[in-house]
């Protein structure tokens, strides 16, 4: 009888562990299948500010800003402006006083962000197209205070470029420790 036992506890331990493994397997799918969904449930509440993810405008708040109109709004000094193209493309020239700010980004680029924004009202987020900037601009719209007006350059950095105005180049102004 001993022997019935033991073949019986064997098989019940096998079980629960194949039970286990479907249960998690299929919780694991699940969590993969949901996370490529563009509709899907998100399932925390923190967002990093440089999220690339579902390039679909979800939020009307976010405007378009021309670039005259950008360049006469510059010396206000209630403004940040943020380029949201890869690092070589921001080293080779962007618009002056921009921060860096690639969908790439760390979350303590964010953070820099965001500590430049305290006092500000307005931010205008720029890529080498509207559609590269919209995504960015969008995160930044869902994390900062409504107060602040989020925007993204009409016609990207060349159509800065191609207008003569204001332009640097080289890397990013931030110390090395808090560069993205």
């Amino acid at each position: 009888m001993p022997t019935v036992t033991r073949a019986l506890r064997t098989a019940l331990v096998g079980s629960i562990w194949r039970a286990a493994a479907l249960s998690a397997g299929g919780l694991a799918a699940g969590f993969v299948y949901n996370a490529v969904r563009k509709d899907g449930i998100p399932c925390w509440d923190y967002e990093p500010v440089a999220s690339c993810s579902g390039a679909e405008a979800t939020r009307s708040e976010v405007g378009v800003v021309s670039p005259e109109a950008l360049a006469e709004e510059c010396g206000n000094g209630d403004i940040v402006v943020a380029d949201a193209r890869p690092a070589e493309r921001f080293a080779m020239g962007h618009i002056a006083g921009a921060v860096h700010l690639p969908c790439s980004a760390s979350d303590d680029a964010a953070r820099v962000v965001d500590s430049l924004l305290n006092g500000k009202y307005d931010l205008v987020v720029y890529g080498e197209t509207e559609t590269e900037a919209r995504p960015v601009a969008e995160t930044l719209a869902r994390r900062t205070e409504p107060k602040i007006r989020v925007r993204v350059l009409q016609g990207g950095f060349p159509g800065w470029a191609s207008q003569g105005l204001a332009c640097a180049s080289g890397g990013c102004p931030w110390p090395e420790q808090e560069q993205p």
